[in-house]
């Protein structure tokens, strides 16, 4: 069985890497971003992408192991650099700035966020394979939530977390910034002065070197056409 199912992997990655003339693995938080950057990379360069996502972890675990990846667009700067330390990656760069925000059905500070969501379900993404599920447990222990105090919904990354809290099952949610438009949220709780925001890089990987479409894409991202599409979709830029 375990057999079958990795050939069944590899027989998905091999008609994602002859779909498209790059093919690039997206951290969850970003896919919508990531969907609007293909639209206009494919428009203005004729190359097309094929666009895969998940948790950044699994992702890097998923290049790890042979995926065929050209760029990952992470969730976090660790794993690219992780990439770029063992060869996997030839280089690496910051592409965009994230933001953590709680969602809320109800009003909520800093100090009401304990008594509030007290018995109420709570989303957020694994803090091992998820980067906004990392932050999420940091803003928790900022907030002073208890787990013990409400009914934690763990999922592997913050797209699912979105959608649990978009389709009801979740009375609050910790979510990206970038994704508060698609969730008609009541409330919205900044949490930037409790932590850091979540510096997001890039990997140019190995497999892609003589890749001309991958090479066109990983250039294009740094133009203003792609620096503009990922601050209008609620990131800051990093600064160079």
């Amino acid at each position: 069985m375990k057999h079958a199912f990795a050939s069944l992997v590899l027989a998905c990655w091999a008609g994602l890497a002859t779909a498209a003339d790059v093919t690039v693995a997206v951290s969850s938080n970003f896919v919508a971003t990531a969907l609007k950057l293909a639209a206009e990379f494919e428009g203005e360069t004729g190359f097309s992408i094929g666009i895969s996502h998940g948790a950044t972890g699994h992702l890097y675990t998923q290049v790890v192991r042979g995926a065929p990846f050209d760029v990952l667009l992470a969730g976090d700067a660790e794993r690219p650099a992780l990439l770029l330390a063992n060869g996997r990656a030839t280089e690496t760069r910051a592409y965009a700035v994230g933001r953590l925000v709680l969602v809320s059905r109800e009003p909520l500070t800093r100090r009401t966020a304990a008594l509030v969501l007290e018995g109420k379900y709570v989303a957020l993404a694994d803090p091992i394979a998820a980067p906004y599920g990392k932050a999420s447990t940091r803003a928790m222990e900022r907030l002073k939530l208890d787990t013990a105090d409400f009914k934690t919904l763990l999922v592997i990354n913050v797209g699912q977390v979105a959608t649990l809290f978009s389709t009801g099952n979740a009375d609050a949610a910790f979510v990206a910034a970038s994704q508060v438009p698609f969730l008609n949220a009541p409330e919205v709780f900044d949490l930037e002065n409790l932590i850091p925001d979540i510096p997001q890089h890039a990997a140019f990987l190995a497999r892609a070197s003589e890749n001309e479409a991958a090479h066109a894409f990983w250039d294009w991202l740094a133009t203003a056409s792609a620096q503009d599409l990922i601050a209008e979709s609620g990131y800051d830029l990093p600064e160079n």
